[in-house]
């Protein structure tokens, strides 16, 4: 059985997808299993992953339905997994070949059971192959409860930084679907981490990279339309050793300069920015508020959305519409999308 399943959910992105399997690959740590679950994916993601596929480790399973975000493949892939570890991978993020290692080393050494990583943000796409990658920001080492708690969702991103024991994931139960809940799914599964008694050890190094520049004012109004450019200019520095260790220095240099530590990790917890609800939320959105929530699991962001006339999964909508252009989704059923994924993987002979 392999030390770590890796849970990698897609949709309509084949040519980041590439370049995440490929740094799947590029691991030291090669004792994994990948499992990709695609969103209803087309013909050219199939038609990517197929020269993947020849790796006994790895599994595709193209779900019939549209659920129009990862939440559902996610936990159907948390509910797939035999191994004791489990680490997520965004489709258009990148681990550096240590990440696995580092996390599996750091988790036996601290007997923790959530290995929570350091990540390089990248905002801007370089206009071609030879251009350097342009490393801006680079998350804080820890998180803790109360940070999370009272900011917003960049404080947690991305969870392709994140390693878990399978017990604790399970005992976390499923990302829940955003149709359900006032903040996004990955904040809230965080959340409900340390409620189920999370043992968060941080990452000192940095061995994730997450790009954000689909979200720049140059790209596309369709985001998931975004190329591909910044990805291959870092996996060919990964692809070679002198690269590579330019790279890890570029990273601890970027690391030593403190503006450059959660430039833009922290969002203003208040949805919406009328006075009247700034000022809610600064009563709300609170430590004590936070303690009260991991006695309770009553989330007092979600007394703040409703008061600001927000509805449940509101964020996604909008994400929804600028990724893809689709309009509100009506997701299956989590446990039709489970045992989908698990059917699908018995005939393909996983176990």
């Amino acid at each position: 059985m392999a030390a770590v399943t890796v849970i990698l959910s897609t949709y309509g992105r084949p040519d980041t997808l590439a370049c995440a399997v490929q740094s799947v690959l590029h691991q030291t740590q090669a004792d994994w299993r990948l499992l990709i679950i695609g969103d209803c994916c087309g013909e050219e993601t199939s038609a990517t992953l197929a020269p993947f596929l020849a790796d006994s480790r790895i599994r595709y399973v193209n779900l019939p339905w549209r659920c129009g975000e990862q939440a559902q493949l996610n936990s159907a892939g948390i509910a797939s997994a035999a191994s004791d570890k489990i680490a997520f991978l965004n489709h258009d993020d990148l681990w550096l070949p240590s990440h696995l290692a580092a996390a599996l080393d750091q988790l036996k050494i601290s007997g923790a059971n959530f290995f929570f990583g350091r990540s390089a943000w990248i905002w801007k796409t370089p206009e071609n192959l030879q251009e350097p990658l342009a490393l801006e920001t680079i998350s804080p080492i820890a998180q803790d409860f109360p940070r999370v708690f009272t900011s917003g969702i960049h404080c947690v991103e991305p969870a392709s930084a994140w390693v878990t024991t399978r017990e604790l994931a399970q005992r976390i139960g499923p990302w829940h679907s955003s149709s359900l809940i006032f903040r996004s799914p990955i904040q809230d599964w965080f959340l409900r981490a340390y409620r189920s008694g999370a043992q968060v050890t941080p990452g000192n190094d940095v061995t994730c990279l997450k790009f954000e520049n689909q979200w720049s004012k140059e790209a596309p109004a369709r985001k998931y339309d975004t190329p591909a450019t910044a990805q291959k200019v870092a996996l060919n520095m990964m692809g070679s050793p002198t690269s590579l260790d330019a790279l890890h220095s570029q990273l601890r240099e970027l690391a030593n300069q403190p503006q450059a530590i959660g430039r833009g990790m922290d969002f203003n917890i208040a949805p919406v920015t009328a006075p009247r609800i700034e000022q809610i939320a600064k009563l709300l959105i609170t430590e004590q508020a936070g303690k009260f929530y991991l006695q309770t699991g009553l989330d007092a962001y979600s007394w703040l959305c409703a008061e600001a006339g927000l509805p449940r999964g509101w964020r996604w909508q909008w994400a929804l519409q600028q990724r893809t252009g689709e309009t509100p989704i009506t997701p299956p059923q989590q446990v039709d999308v489970a045992k989908y994924v698990q059917s699908a993987l018995s005939q393909q002979g996983w176990s």
